[in-house]
């Protein structure tokens, strides 16, 4: 056996995520206590399910920068329906409303070969407009219903129903990347699209399926914020996607495509919402968060840049960044 074989299936994030665990547990007071890490998981689990389709477009080469005015714009239309369609229908629109989002990224980049920045940025701001003219620029209360609070606040066995989809988005995610033909073809397209178009994948269907998944996870998780916020509001979340974006990245998904896996997801967001929460037990300053914030980020990175190089051939381990 190679040494420290038993470790190289365990990619870098879930070490940094444990180590930052005891960390917090150590040194943050009422962090490991269990009502809060409750709160902590139900705070994590949007950005977890947001997350997975953020994965999926960074495993194919690309980039979404549109989901923030998505669940916005969710939350409007959803609000605005609730009093004459109830909750079910309510909902049901809103998730509508985010997959036509991704249906409109998927048609501009995979059929019309337009770049992935351009586009999601654009549709980030058309949202943004779109969800202040519907709501006349103010958030819109939702009337009292307490089917329209379930998803934020009903449990599942006892356990939290955000947590419960997104586990659920989770385990859809991984199922998507190692069990399937089109996961493999995103693993092929993100590598390399043109090798992956010389050996007969169809990279425009295979990108297009992926923003088109990437948006049916947005739509859930704009269900729960809906739910949770209570409102329609104009500019719910406005920096969910750059949000995703550091969670893959701590998690270890690159922005150059290829690679990625739900467990990588999973440690990225869990180390942001870790962070979020600890900050807030230790009442530092908005501008100390910020800071702290953006050093954990880039620290993570570099130390699985630093464990998938030199200092893991000195060490005799392969950390494995692929799924």
């Amino acid at each position: 056996m190679r040494p420290g074989g038993a470790l190289a299936r365990i990619p870098v994030s879930v070490v940094i995520a444990i180590l930052f665990f005891i960390i917090c547990a150590l040194l943050v007071p009422r962090f490991a206590s269990f009502g809060n890490l409750e709160n902590v998981a139900r705070i994590a689990a949007i950005l977890a399910i947001v997350s997975c389709g953020q994965a999926v477009v960074l495993i194919l080469g690309g980039i979404e920068f549109s989901f923030g005015s998505s669940v916005a714009l969710a939350s409007v239309v959803s609000v605005m329906l609730l009093p004459a369609a109830g909750p079910a229908l309510a909902f049901a629109a809103g998730i509508a409303t985010v997959v036509l989002v991704g249906l409109v990224n998927a048609t501009l980049i995979a059929a019309l070969g337009l770049p992935a920045v351009v586009v999601t940025l654009g549709t980030l701001m058309i949202g943004h407009g779109l969800a202040a003219s519907l709501a006349g620029g103010l958030p819109l209360d939702a009337a009292a219903s307490p089917l329209f609070k379930w998803p934020a606040v009903g449990e599942v066995f006892g356990v939290p129903v955000a947590v419960v989809c997104a586990g659920a988005a989770l385990a859809c995610l991984w199922f998507i990347l190692s069990r399937t033909e089109l996961g493999r073809r995103f693993y092929l397209v993100g590598a390399n699209a043109p090798a992956a178009r010389l050996s007969g994948i169809g990279v425009r269907a295979t990108t297009f399926a992926g923003y088109l998944i990437a948006g049916v996870f947005c739509g859930i998780a704009s269900v729960i914020l809906t739910s949770r916020v209570g409102s329609g509001q104009p500019n719910l979340m406005s920096d969910l996607p750059f949000q995703t974006i550091a969670a893959c990245a701590i998690g270890g998904i690159p922005l150059t495509g290829g690679r990625g896996s739900a467990l990588h997801v999973l440690a990225g967001v869990a180390v942001i919402a870790m962070l979020n929460n600890a900050v807030v037990l230790l009442n530092f300053p908005v501008a100390a968060q910020q800071l702290l914030i953006a050093f954990v980020i880039v620290a993570s990175v570099l130390a699985q840049k630093l464990a998938s190089s030199s200092l893991a051939v000195l060490l005799g381990l392969r950390w494995r960044s692929e799924p």
